[in-house]
């Protein structure tokens, strides 16, 4: 029974040493918008999801991977997860759909706002951190319903533990 509990310890004190690092060593890539003017229109959703393709909202790079959250997650925490097995997902813009588990609008300290897109298990999900810029496109999200996010996945990657990924924008969320 300690064995768990301390590899339980271990776990989430490895997960929130992977979010703090996540946070220092992250890297920019998606490029801000210059336009800050919103009008009506551009807020308007024209169906039953919101795009991201409106005039207030930042230019996006095009997605190295498009994935679901319970796959990516899955990539990242298997057991048995080498370095090697996530090379391919470091340095790049990852697009990741799925279903909002967790909204976290303030900044804590030095960490920045947060959504996580839900993949099973304790611990589990893709949690996707906005800049100052783009935190109030998090506004569009809802708990509970789908979503798709793209963010930076740096270099600083950690076997058997769901992925971060930082400088997050809205591309679509459901109503």
């Amino acid at each position: 029974m300690e064995k768990q509990s301390k590899k339980a310890e271990k776990g989430a004190l490895s997960l929130a040493i992977l979010i703090l690092a996540a946070m220092v060593f992250g890297c920019s890539t998606l490029q801000k918008s210059s336009d800050t003017k919103t009008s009506d229109a551009a807020n308007q959703p024209t169906t039953a999801t919101n795009s991201a393709a409106n005039a207030n909202s930042p230019k996006v790079e095009k997605a190295d991977f498009t994935v679901t959250a319970e796959e990516l997650d899955a990539a990242f925490t298997k057991k048995g997860t080498k370095d090697a097995d996530l090379e391919k997902y470091a340095s790049k813009n990852i697009a990741v759909s799925g279903r909002v588990s967790t909204l976290e609008f303030e900044k804590k300290g030095t960490v920045q706002p947060w959504v996580t897109l839900y993949a099973p298990g304790i611990l589990h999900g893709v949690s996707c951190y906005f800049d100052d810029d783009n935190v109030g496109q998090m506004k569009k999200l809802k708990k509970d319903k789908m979503a798709k996010v793209q963010g930076f996945q740096g270099t600083f990657l950690v076997p058997e533990i769901s992925p971060t990924l930082d400088h997050c924008v809205v591309l679509e969320a459901d109503n």
